[in-house]
C-alpha cells in the first residue's frame, strides 16, 4: 500500500509561523522595539500583524487535507470529531486567558477564533471551488456594509476608528464589556471579537481554496503560476478598497483579510516549489518538527511565558522582580534593549525547537 506523501512546504509554513507566534509572544516589548515588530496601533500592517493571519489561511489549507483523509469515515465520525476539536480549541483558548488574565474572564482569544472561523469554514469543505469563492466574497462584503452602514446609538456609520465603532458595540452586547480584551475606549472593543469571526472565517476559506486546487489539480508548475496570480491579484484588491475600508487588524477588515491572504498565498506558493515541486533539502525544513506539533507547542509556550511574568523573587536589590525580566534583562543590558529583547525572544524560540525535534525523534505527535 502506498504511503501519502506529506506535503512538506505545509508543514514548514506552519513551523515557521508557529515560531513566529511564539517570538511575538515572547519578544520584551519597549520604546525601543522596531515597528515592524510591533503590532500596528490602529491602520496599518507590520511583521507580526502577519502571523495569526497565516496561521487561519494554514488551517484552511490543511482541512482540505484532513477532509479529503476522512473521506471513509461516517458523517456522525467526522463531524463528531470535528465538533469535539472546535470545542476542545475554544476551551484551551478560555484556559489560556484565565492564566493570562484571571477572572473576570476573558471570553474571545486567539484559540477561540480559530475554533469559531473553523467551525464556520468546515461545511463548505467538501464544496466546489466556485461556491467557496461566493462564500469568501459574500462574508468580506458582509462584514463590509457592517462597518460602512450599520449605526447605533453612539455609533457612528462608517467609522473606523476605536472609539464608537459597531464592532465594540456588538462584543460589549453579546459578552459584557469585562468579558472583552479592550475595556479602555468607548464602548469596548476586543481584537477576535464577534465580526472579525465572519472575515476570519473568509481567511480560512482562502487556505480551504488553496488546498482543494492543489488537490484537484496537482501540484505543478501552472498551478504554482495561478497561485502567484492569485496572491497578487488579493493584494491589490485588499490596497484598492483601503480608501473606503482601511487595513485595520484590530477589526479583521475585508482589506486587512485579503491583503495578509494574498501574501500567505504567495509565500506557502514559493515554499511548495522549491520544497515539493524541487524536492530541495533546504535547511527550512528544520521548522517541520514544529509544525507537526503546532498546536501543543503553541499552548505550552503559552503557558510557560505567562507564568514566568506571574511569578516573582526576589532580586539582587531585595526588590520583587519577574522571572520573564530576570531572564531578558541581562540581555538586554548587555546588548542593548533591541538586540537583547530579539535575542531573548530568539532563544526562546530554539528551546522550543529542541522540545519539538525531540518529540518527532520519539515520534511524539499530539493533536486534537
Amino acid at each position: 500500500m502506498a504511503t501519502k506523501k506529506r506535503v512538506i512546504s505545509l508543514d514548514v509554513f506552519r513551523g515557521l509561523t508557529v515560531a513566529a507566534m511564539i517570538f511575538v509572544n515572547t519578544l520584551p516589548i519597549s520604546p525601543y522595539t522596531p515597528y515592524l515588530l510591533k503590532h500596528s496601533e490602529w491602520i496599518g500592517l507590520t511583521f507580526v500583524d502577519l502571523v495569526f493571519p497565516f496561521f487561519l489561511f494554514i488551517v484552511g489549507v490543511s482541512m482540505a487535507y484532513s477532509f479529503k483523509n476522512r473521506a471513509n469515515q461516517s458523517s456522525k465520525q467526522l463531524w463528531g470529531h470535528f465538533i469535539y476539536r472546535v470545542v476542545a480549541l475554544f476551551c484551551i483558548g478560555l484556559f489560556l486567558n484565565w492564566i493570562g488574565g484571571g477572572l473576570p474572564l476573558r471570553i474571545p482569544g486567539v484559540l477561540q477564533l480559530i475554533a469559531l472561523a473553523s467551525l464556520f469554514a468546515a461545511p463548505l469543505a467538501r464544496s466546489k471551488i466556485k461556491y467557496i469563492i461566493i462564500t469568501v466574497a459574500l462574508l468580506l462584503i458582509i462584514q463590509s456594509a457592517i462597518l460602512l452602514f450599520v449605526g447605533a446609538p453612539g455609533v457612528i456609520t462608517g467609522n473606523f476608528q476605536p472609539e464608537g465603532n459597531i464592532a465594540g458595540l456588538v462584543d460589549v452586547q453579546v459578552f459584557g464589556v469585562q468579558h472583552i480584551y479592550n475595556q479602555n475606549v468607548d464602548p469596548g472593543l476586543d481584537p477576535e471579537g464577534i465580526l472579525t469571526v465572519i472575515t476570519a472565517t473568509a481567511l480560512v476559506l482562502i487556505g480551504l481554496i488553496f488546498g482543494k486546487t492543489l488537490q484537484i489539480r496537482g501540484g505543478n508548475w501552472g498551478i504554482i503560476k495561478l497561485f502567484l496570480t492569485a496572491g497578487v491579484a488579493l493584494i491589490l484588491l485588499g490596497v484598492l478598497i483601503t480608501p473606503w475600508v482601511p487595513v485595520i487588524k484590530q477589526l479583521w477588515t475585508a482589506s486587512f483579510v485579503m491583503v495578509t491572504a494574498g501574501i500567505a498565498t504567495i509565500i506557502l506558493s514559493v515554499l511548495y516549489s522549491y520544497l515539493d515541486l524541487l524536492d530541495k533539502k533546504s535547511i527550512l525544513r528544520i521548522a517541520v518538527p514544529l509544525g507537526l506539533n503546532a498546536l501543543i507547542l503553541y499552548v505550552l509556550s503559552a503557558v510557560v511565558n505567562t507564568l514566568t511574568q506571574k511569578i516573582y523573587l526576589n532580586s539582587a536589590t531585595g526588590d520583587p522582580i519577574s522571572i520573564y525580566q530576570m531572564l531578558y534583562q541581562p540581555l538586554m543590558d548587555l546588548l542593548t534593549p533591541n538586540i537583547g529583547a530579539i535575542t531573548y525572544a530568539t532563544i526562546v524560540i530554539v528551546f522550543w525547537g529542541i522540545i519539538a525535534y525531540y518529540m518527532h525523534k520519539k515520534s511524539i505527535y499530539i493533536k486534537l
